[in-house]
C-alpha cells in the first residue's frame, strides 16, 4: 500500500509539472501573438479579441491549478486535496475552459495571419493535450484508497519504521518552514536534521545529489543545507542545478569541513548564499538559518509585488491600448461630424450670387464640434438668414444642430414661412428629440427674413447689431421667442419685428463666444467693442468687415484659451 501511495505522490508531482508545463504553452504562444500585433508588424487585428481570451482562458487555468496543487497541500492537507480533486465541478471547469481555447483555435485556423499560424497550432495541441492530463490527475486521485495511503502517520505507524525520512518526508505536514539537508554521511544528516528541527523548522533530508534535485523540484522547500564531497553529483554540480532551475530563488548553504574553504568560496562565486563547517555549531546554525530564511522572506515578498507590479502594469497597457483604439475610433467619428458641418455651412460662391445683399459669415467651433448653427436660405425671391446657438458644445450640441438645420431648410422648402407656425413646427421637433436623447440641451435662435428692403426679424437670440451710415442701432430680441426644446409649446411666446434696411446698412448677427470672449485679464470682448469695430469699418465691403471684426477679437483674445464656439455673419445691402 505504502508503495501504491509513492507512485501515485510521484505521479501527481509529475502531473502538476506537466499540467503548468501545457498552460504555459497556451500563454506563451498567444502572448507572442498578441506582442507582434501591439508592434504593428501585421495589420490584421481581426481575431485579436479571440488571442486575448484564450490567454486570459491560460491564466485562469494556471491560477486554479497552482492553488489546488499547491507544494504545501501535496506535503501536507491531503484532505483538503481530496475534496477539491473529487469536486465534479472542478474537473467540469478546467475541462471547460480547456475547451474553450481548442474552440477558439479552431476558429483562428481559416483566418489567422500565416506568420502565426505554427504558434496557433502549438496552442492548440498544447490544449488537447492538456484535456488528456486533467482526465489523468482525476484518475490517480479518484480512490478513497489513495489518500488513506498518503495520510498514513510517519512517526507513530509500525510500517514505516524501516523507512528512512527522505523517503516519506513528503507526506509530512509541513507547518513551518522546510529545509532540504543533504549529505551522503547518514550520521551527519541525522545530526544537522535534529539541530534544524530543534530551532523550529521542518527537517528533510537527501542522501546524494540526485536525490536532492528529484526533491527540489516539489517546490516544498524554503532553504537547502548542501554538502559538497558526495559521490556520482557532487555539491558543486547541484548547485549549479538550482541557480540555472525556476528554485533558484531557494537559498542555499554549504556543507564543509575546515580544510574545504577554498572549495567553499568557489560556492559561494557560483551563488551560494553562506557556509557552515563541520562539526555543526548550534549558535552558528541559528544564526546562519535566520540570517538566510529571513532574506528569502524578503525576496518573496518583493517577488511577489513585482508580479503583482507586472499584473499591474499588463491591466494598464490593456486599457491604455482600449483607450488608443477608442481614441482613433471617437477620432475618426469627430473628423467625420466635422467635416460634415463644414459641408453645410454656407458656401462663398453661393452667397456671391445672391443680387440683393453682401452676405459673410464666420464660424469656428470651441472643440472639435461646435454647436453653433447659422445658414442663409433663398426661397422665391426672400433671402432668410438663421443663427442659432446649442447650449454646450462637443458631440450632443452638434447634432441638434444639424437637426435644426434640416429641420428649418424643411420647413421653408415647404413654404412655411409664417414665424409662429414655423417656429412651433421647429420646438416640437427639436424638444421631442431632446427627450428621447435624454438631454437638457436647448437653443436658441433667430430667423431674419430679408425682402425687398425690410428685415423681418423672429425668435430669440442676442442683440442684432444695425448700423446706418456709421451709427450704431441695437435690436433686442428677447421679446420675440423662446429657447427650443425647452416646453412642448412656444407659439405663444413667438413675434416678429419689422426693419426697414436702408441700401449700405449692414447688419450684424453672432453668437455669444463672441461678445464673451476673454483675455488674459479675464474681460470680455462685448458688445461694445463689436460695436465700435462695425462703425470703424461700415463703409467696407461685408468681407472686409467680417475680417475686421475676427482680427480684432483674436488680438483680444491672445493666447487664451477660446472656451465657447465663435459665430458671425455680416449683412451689407448692396
Amino acid at each position: 500500500m505504502l508503495t501504491d501511495s509513492k507512485s501515485h505522490l510521484s505521479r501527481l508531482f509529475q502531473l502538476r509539472q506537466e499540467l503548468s508545463l501545457a498552460i504555459n504553452r497556451i500563454i506563451g504562444y498567444s502572448d507572442m501573438i498578441i506582442a507582434a500585433i501591439a508592434e504593428n508588424k501585421h495589420q490584421d487585428v481581426t481575431y485579436l479579441q479571440e488571442l486575448e481570451q484564450i490567454r486570459a482562458s491560460g491564466r485562469e487555468l494556471l491560477t486554479s491549478v497552482n492553488i489546488v496543487l499547491d507544494p504545501a497541500i501535496l506535503t501536507g492537507d491531503w484532505q483538503s486535496l481530496q475534496a477539491m480533486i473529487n469536486n465534479p465541478q472542478l474537473k467540469s471547469q478546467w475541462e471547460k475552459t480547456t475547451q474553450l481555447v481548442i474552440a477558439r483555435c479552431q476558429q483562428l485556423i481559416p483566418q489567422v495571419d500565416q506568420n502565426f499560424m505554427l504558434e496557433i497550432e502549438q496552442i492548440n495541441r498544447a490544449a488537447n493535450l492538456l484535456l488528456q492530463e486533467i482526465s489523468g490527475l482525476i484518475e490517480v486521485v479518484a480512490s478513497e484508497e489513495f489518500f488513506e495511503d498518503i495520510v498514513l502517520d510517519i512517526d507513530t505507524n509500525p510500517l514505516l519504521d524501516n523507512f528512512s525520512l527522505a523517503d516519506h518526508q513528503l507526506a509530512k505536514a509541513s507547518k513551518g518552514q522546510m529545509i532540504l539537508v543533504v549529505d551522503d554521511s547518514a550520521m551527519n544528516r541525522e545530526i544537522l536534521a535534529q539541530q534544524v528541527q530543534a530551532e523550529g523548522y521542518q527537517a528533510a533530508t537527501a542522501q546524494d545529489g540526485k536525490q536532492a534535485i528529484e526533491m527540489i523540484q516539489t517546490g516544498a522547500f524554503d532553504l537547502i543545507l548542501l554538502d559538497i564531497i558526495m559521490p556520482e553529483i557532487d555539491g558543486y554540480q547541484v548547485l549549479k542545478w538550482i541557480r540555472n532551475s525556476p528554485w533558484k530563488h531557494i537559498p542555499t548553504i554549504m556543507i564543509s569541513a575546515l580544510e574545504q574553504i577554498d572549495s567553499v568560496v568557489k560556492c559561494i562565486e557560483m551563488g551560494a548564499e553562506d557556509y557552515l563547517t563541520k562539526p555543526f555549531n548550534s549558535i552558528l546554525l541559528k544564526a546562519r538559518l535566520g540570517a538566510c530564511l529571513e532574506q528569502k522572506k524578503w525576496r518573496d515578498l518583493e517577488s511577489i509585488y513585482v508580479q503583482q507590479l507586472a499584473q499591474a502594469n499588463q491591466k494598464i497597457s490593456q486599457f491604455n491600448n482600449c483607450l488608443q483604439v477608442e481614441n482613433t475610433r471617437l477620432s475618426s467619428e469627430l473628423e467625420v461630424n466635422q467635416k460634415l458641418q463644414k459641408m453645410l455651412l454656407p458656401k462663398e460662391k453661393e452667397l456671391q450670387q445672391i443680387e440683393a445683399l453682401e452676405i459673410a459669415g464666420f464660424s469656428e467651433a470651441a472643440a472639435e464640434i461646435g454647436g453653433d448653427y447659422y445658414d442663409v436660405v433663398q426661397h422665391q425671391g426672400r433671402i432668410i438668414i438663421g443663427i442659432g446657438d446649442v447650449s454646450g458644445h462637443g458631440l450632443e450640441s452638434g447634432v441638434l444642430m444639424l437637426m435644426v438645420q434640416t429641420a428649418i431648410r424643411t420647413l421653408i422648402e415647404n413654404n412655411e414661412t409664417d414665424p409662429k407656425r414655423l417656429f412651433e413646427v421647429l420646438n416640437r421637433t427639436i424638444y421631442k428629440n431632446v427627450q428621447r436623447l435624454n438631454s437638457d440641451k436647448n437653443i436658441s435662435l433667430s430667423l431674419v427674413d430679408y425682402y425687398e428692403g425690410v428685415l423681418s426679424i423672429s425668435g430669440q437670440h442676442e442683440e442684432i447689431l444695425l448700423s446706418r451710415q456709421g451709427k450704431i442701432e441695437r435690436i433686442d430680441t428677447v421679446d420675440l421667442g423662446f429657447p427650443l426644446g425647452l416646453a412642448e409649446s412656444i407659439a405663444d411666446f413667438v413675434f416678429e419685428t419689422k426693419i426697414p434696411l436702408g441700401k449700405s446698412d449692414v447688419a450684424i448677427l453672432y453668437t455669444d463666444g463672441i461678445t464673451e470672449a476673454e483675455n488674459s485679464q479675464g474681460i470680455h470682448y462685448g458688445l461694445e467693442q463689436l460695436s465700435a469695430v462695425v462703425q470703424q469699418n461700415w463703409q467696407q465691403s461685408a468681407q472686409d468687415i467680417r475680417q475686421a471684426v475676427i482680427q480684432d477679437l483674436r488680438s483680444h483674445i491672445g493666447i487664451e484659451q477660446v472656451y465657447d464656439d465663435i459665430t458671425l455673419v455680416v449683412l451689407k445691402r448692396k
